[in-house]
């Protein structure tokens, strides 16, 4: 992939960014941190965590931009960058003793009986809840490629597998998150 896509800086920018000036800080900042935000929270599928891990990565990707590689887009090369400490920082967070977990019937037991009366705020907790038990690599692929639309080859490049490996993952994921969502919003009387 070409260094200059449509998702890099623009040439005054990544310029105005390598000499450190707040004005072009701030335009990029501006434009990509809801990326990377995005990237973040799903990844790590909590919102305080994805802030962090943000702000950290936005921070990152400032002090190495210029040892970074033109040939790669600016975009596969961040979104690398942040896939590398999301993978850190969930390596931690599993290291951490947490309170007990809830267990799958105590999940779908929190839901309505009509799924359709779910709230906003339920359904974004039931689907972060979905992501998290996907693998790693194929959270990766599902939020870079479903919820991000970054093209097949620019994941491929970005987690440095092949774009067959990238179809298949993402093939995994969507069948596992749907049988996953299926079963917690099916009725609560046909649940197995």
């Amino acid at each position: 992939m070409a260094g200059n896509d449509e998702n890099s800086p623009d040439g005054d920018t990544l310029a105005g960014l390598l000499r450190g000036e707040a004005e072009a800080i701030d335009r990029w900042f501006r434009r990509d941190h809801p990326r990377i935000f995005r990237l973040s929270f799903g990844l790590l599928g909590d919102f305080q965590e994805a802030e962090d891990l943000a702000s950290e990565a936005m921070v990152r990707i400032l002090d190495r931009l210029d040892s970074r590689d033109p040939s790669r887009s600016f975009r596969a090369w961040s979104n690398t960058l942040v896939i590398n400490l999301g993978r850190d920082r969930l390596r931690r967070l599993k290291a951490r003793p947490k309170p007990a977990a809830m267990n799958e019937s105590a999940l779908t037991d929190t839901l309505p009986a009509d799924p359709g009366g779910l709230e906003q705020e339920e359904l974004r907790g039931l689907i972060e809840r979905a992501l998290s038990r996907l693998s790693t690599r194929e959270r990766e692929v599902f939020v870079l490629r479903e919820l991000e639309a970054v093209p097949t080859g620019e994941v491929a490049e970005t987690l440095k597998i092949t774009e067959s490996s990238v179809r298949s993952l993402l093939t995994l994921a969507r069948r596992r998150l749907r049988d996953l969502l299926d079963r917690r919003l099916a009725d609560p009387g046909s649940r197995s």
